[in-house]
């Protein structure tokens, strides 16, 4: 479904593919819901913070000064089954942000379900409110206590308040903060993520229909023109193989010319709506690796962790993605992540994380090749050099962080190397998580109730030197 080669060529991108990766079309503006059309676009804001929109130059983001932009930030979870920001019936949306503040981040990837954009589409261009939304994700006892709870430390909001309109207030207290807002599509159902048999993992696993993602897209990168800091927006988080617990031996065409055929129609679909919006573009194997987009090989024969083999890849004429030739060149940025429990990666010794990182996509940002390259062997120069950041990591937030090795790489890495970062995650508990409600995390900086840190130390020792010395 994936692999029709006659509609390829490597001179000029892929972009006659990308419009055969899903047979749905993508909406026209007629039939996105009205309610987008009735927001007052945002002011051009290239006189005053955030000086957008960006751009990328090399290895850079550029702001309109012409200034590299770095971001330090958090990871704030939306995605879950009410679909609403984690937090808001312990802490205000100021006073959740106002933490954030607290420790220097100046960005936040909040996360959401493309199922909050197609509720919107099945109530023929209306958004769920509220109390509908807890009501659905926790039943009607705790759904309206909860409703009770986050109105009462938001007062601008009612029980019919939108699941847009609260992202809308998140964005606006934001930008009074000089805070950037990342939109990233975590899930396609609503749901704690992940694993390779949720049905979010790859294009067309049965809770990841095409069509509906890249509409999804569409809505939000809408939604952003209305807000400032909302400069960049993400296409879809830590893509993996798919294992269909039903059939178990079904294969959904893992590989990258799935992956980049169905990035570029998506990507398009965002340009058109949104031609100011960054892009970011993550990896496979839960975004570990980008090797074959950054190096230009050839899609139909280069490796990557537990992908479908193109049989005939040899004999069919060479794939290459070629950024240069799409219209956003300059406004994909390529994102990765890397945890202790990754299953095919080594995370216990610096020099081998740095050659790891270095092989995955970030030989992109131009950095010299790490000496443990030598041991390694998997060190090649990149095709073209181009923004990257790591969107994700994290580690349980107790005294063991200090002595971490993965957090200790990582830190050093991005400082030595100046690489934006967001660490995984703000929220110290969840409504509801793999079906149990009120969970605690013990890997996340806030606390259960949301009224200070889990490890008040680690933010002191850890987080906030580490954020300062990154500007």
């Amino acid at each position: 479904m994936f692999l029709c080669t006659n509609l390829l060529t490597a001179a000029i991108g892929i972009s006659a593919f990308a419009a055969e990766a899903s047979a749905a079309l993508l909406p026209e503006k007629d039939d996105i819901p009205s309610l987008l059309y009735t927001r007052n676009e945002a002011s051009n804001s290239s006189s005053s913070w955030p000086y957008g929109p960006f751009s990328t130059s090399g290895r850079d983001i550029l702001n309109t000064k012409g200034e590299a932009v770095t971001f330090a930030g958090v990871n704030w979870p939306g995605s879950g089954e009410s679909m609403v920001p984690e937090g808001l019936e312990w802490a205000s949306i100021e006073d959740i942000l106002n933490q954030v503040q607290s420790v220097g981040f100046n960005f936040i990837r909040l996360t959401y379900a493309i199922e909050m954009v197609d509720q919107i589409y099945e109530r023929h261009g209306e958004d769920v409110g509220l109390e509908i939304s807890m009501i659905n994700a926790l039943g009607y006892e705790n759904g309206t206590k909860v409703t009770k709870e986050i109105i009462a430390k938001n007062p601008a909001f009612n029980k019919d308040t939108t699941r847009f309109e609260i992202w809308d207030h998140i964005a606006s207290v934001a930008l009074s903060k000089n805070i950037y807002i990342h939109p990233d599509v975590h899930v396609g159902k609503a749901q704690w993520c992940c694993n390779n048999t949720d049905g979010n993992a790859w294009f067309d696993d049965y809770n990841f229909p095409v069509a509906n993602w890249k509409r999804g897209l569409q809505y939000v990168a809408h939604w952003a023109s209305a807000h400032n800091n909302v400069v960049s927006m993400s296409l879809r988080n830590e893509l993996r193989r798919a294992i269909n617990e039903t059939a178990p031996t079904e294969t959904l065409g893992y590989n990258w010319v799935t992956l980049v055929g169905n990035y570029t129609a998506a990507t398009d679909a965002i340009h058109s709506a949104n031609p100011d919006l960054l892009v970011t573009w993550s990896g496979m194997q839960y975004d570990q690796d980008l090797s074959a987009l950054i190096q230009g090989k050839n899609l139909n024969t280069a490796p990557c962790y537990k992908c479908d083999a193109i049989r005939d890849g040899l004999r069919r004429d060479p794939i290459v993605f070629d950024l240069a030739s799409h219209p956003w060149a300059n406004k994909v940025v390529y994102e990765l992540h890397l945890y202790s429990m990754s299953e095919n990666l080594d995370t216990g010794s610096c020099p081998i994380i740095f050659a790891e990182l270095y092989a995955a996509g970030f030989n992109a940002i131009g950095m010299p090749p790490p000496p443990a390259c030598n041991i390694t062997k998997d060190c090649p120069t990149a095709a073209r050099n181009t923004p990257v950041i790591i969107s994700e990591f994290g580690a349980a937030q107790d005294v063991s962080l200090f002595n971490d090795t993965l957090m200790n790489c990582l830190q050093d890495f991005t400082l030595q190397n100046n690489v934006s970062w967001a660490m995984w995650s703000l929220a110290g508990s969840y409504r509801i998580r793999s079906g149990a409600q009120g969970v605690g995390d013990t890997w996340a900086l806030g606390n259960y109730n949301w009224t200070g840190w889990n490890y008040p130390e680690g933010v002191e020792k850890w987080w906030k030197p580490w954020v300062s010395s990154m500007f």
